[in-house]
């Protein structure tokens, strides 16, 4: 257990506040716990909504891989916002969606990159098989302009987070679990600053290669491909 505060707030009665908490509590040893397996399923609710939900997830790097950067700055440039691949290519020049964006998750032994978008029933299967072909293509032609957003936006976000005492309560508890130590700010956009295009494109592919998606559907979404055809198109 980690017991972070942040703000104005008196270190020496925190610590005595968390000791009358939870002082008198006994370690409890853990079983060894099984690795994480990637299995790559799909869930499909057919309901008759006014949007069907699409979700898509690819296995992707835990926080202890060395593209961790490189994985955030690829999923924030094919979906972090209005100015993203996804985003422009999809909602904007296609008019297939509603919303449409992508994120990254982290565990230590595995990660997860999910592209989320709301749509019509009758723009689905347009809208998943054009996600695939618009994630393949960016791992292929993401341009230094795109990289560069989306570094700007990470570093912009960071440290926006700083204002907020529970933001910076919950990072410095976060990356102590994670790393045992709580990197400073400026050496996280130091790291985000220096990742290459290289390494950017290495790992898209490494996400891409022999990728098996997970698929989540609901709505109205019997004309969706199923996770099998969508994975055959990553493939192809």
């Amino acid at each position: 257990m980690i017991v972070a505060a942040a703000g104005a707030v008196d270190h020496d009665r925190i610590v005595k506040l968390a000791e009358i908490a939870f002082g008198h509590m006994s370690a409890v040893l853990q079983p060894a716990r099984e690795g994480a397996r990637w299995q790559g399923l799909e869930t499909r609710r057919v309901k008759k909504l006014e949007q069907a939900h699409f979700a898509l997830a690819l296995e992707g790097p835990g926080y202890m891989a060395a593209d961790f950067y490189a994985a955030q700055i690829f999923t924030s440039a094919i979906g972090g916002g209005m100015s993203s691949r996804l985003f422009q290519k999809i909602r904007e020049e296609r008019g297939l969606c509603y919303t449409i964006f992508a994120q990254s998750g982290f565990h230590d032994d595995t990660g997860m990159v999910t592209v989320y978008a709301g749509t019509g029933g009758e723009d689905i299967a347009d809208l998943a098989n054009l996600t695939v072909d618009e994630i393949k293509r960016a791992a292929e032609d993401l341009t230094v302009a795109e990289v560069d957003r989306a570094k700007a936006q990470l570093r912009a976000g960071m440290l926006m987070a700083l204002e907020s005492p529970t933001s910076q309560a919950e990072r410095m508890a976060r990356t102590l679990a994670i790393w045992g130590r709580i990197p400073d700010p400026a050496e996280v956009a130091q790291r985000i600053t220096a990742v290459s295009m290289a390494e950017i494109r290495d790992h898209a592919l490494a996400l891409l290669n022999d990728a098996h998606p997970a698929l989540a559907l609901y709505g109205p979404v019997k004309a969706a491909p199923s996770r099998q055809a969508l994975e055959e198109r990553f493939a192809a």
